[in-house]
């Protein structure tokens, strides 16, 4: 099914370069975005502010798509206004008029692979690697991996999804791969013993962030302006009682068709993310920028020195800075 709307989406965006796509102007009241992700635990805290923008009169259109590329390449395309994802390489490789505006989360992810199989990082020399997507901030940790360990893999594969990763993981389809909080928990815990953690260093980068065309974040600041203000509400309401999370999520009835497995591991997960700043309070900003041209620039996926690269050159910062104010003076 995946796949078939991959294709449905890839022949939209051909369509859209032909003229046929939507209107280039300026929608106050609309929101398209697309997320190269399914809905799941780590994004709940994106789907409730999401909802706290309808809530505020804007219509919010949210699209699936089977990874960030296709994501990336829907707001290029024009079928979207904002995507989820790290784009840091294509914004710097095609010159695209794409601009950050917030880092939804730090990059916390867990090697999790066969303990008999692969003791070590020097067992994984040769072997099969499997990460989230192309372009992705996991195929980014594999890169660095690579460098740091002295190893290179024998194929990356790209399995879009923790959830679908750490059940391929349990079934033996894969034997080592990168999974996010919740889902790390989940299989250590369903099978104890099988699996352990690699380590990986430390870094402030981000996992994924939110960016838009240009044009049309210049045109519709202040629906940008909203959106920004409600994820800094939720990051915020997060880090004081992650109990909140639970409690959006039944008064707005989201994700009602979470595996049963999963439910025990939404609280837990957000309580770890708070307790680990796994959700910044002001979108990161210059401070975040800073961090992934260091990251993204070891990982291969930028080019340059990153005390030469310009944060304008990949964040639009105006929105943001507005709405950390508006949000700060509680107005």
């Amino acid at each position: 099914m995946k796949r078939g709307w991959a294709c449905l989406a890839t022949l939209t965006l051909v369509l859209t370069a032909c003229g046929q796509g939507a209107d280039s102007q300026g929608d106050q009241e609309r929101i398209r975005v697309a997320l190269g992700d399914i809905e799941s635990v780590e994004t709940l805290n994106l789907m409730i502010a999401l909802e706290r923008v309808r809530e505020r009169g804007i219509e919010v259109e949210l699209t699936e798509l089977a990874d960030e590329d296709l994501a990336n390449q829907a707001v290029v395309g024009g079928q979207a206004d904002i995507g989820l994802g790290a784009p840091y390489g294509l914004i710097q490789g095609s010159e695209a008029p794409l601009r950050i505006i917030c880092q939804m989360q730090t990059l916390r992810f867990f090697p999790v692979v066969d303990k008999a199989a692969y003791p070590d990082w020097q067992a994984l020399d040769g072997e099969e690697f499997t990460v989230h997507s192309r372009g992705s901030s996991t195929e980014a940790m594999a890169n660095i991996v690579e460098q740091t360990e002295g190893i290179e893999f024998g194929e990356i594969s790209f399995v879009p999804g923790a959830e679908v990763r750490a059940t391929a993981l349990l079934r033996g389809n894969v034997k080592a791969t990168v999974l996010d909080i919740p889902n790390k928990n989940f299989v250590m815990d369903e099978a104890p013993g099988q699996f352990h953690l690699l380590s990986f260093p430390d870094t402030g980068a981000s996992d994924e962030v939110l960016f838009g065309n240009t044009e049309w974040l210049q045109q519709n600041e202040e629906s940008v302006q909203v959106l920004l203000e409600e994820i800094l509400t939720v990051a915020r309401s997060i880090n004081e009682d992650p109990s909140f999370v639970t409690e959006e999520r039944e008064r707005l009835d989201l994700l009602s068709d979470l595996p049963p497995e999963l439910e025990g591991e939404l609280l837990p997960y957000y309580e770890q993310a708070s307790e680990e700043d796994l959700f910044t309070q002001d979108c990161g900003g210059r401070e975040a920028a800073t961090a992934d041209f260091e990251f993204y620039v070891n990982a291969g996926q930028l080019d340059g020195e990153p005390g030469d690269l310009a944060v304008e050159d990949f964040w639009y910062l105006d929105p943001l800075e507005q709405a950390v104010s508006t949000v700060e003076s509680g107005s």
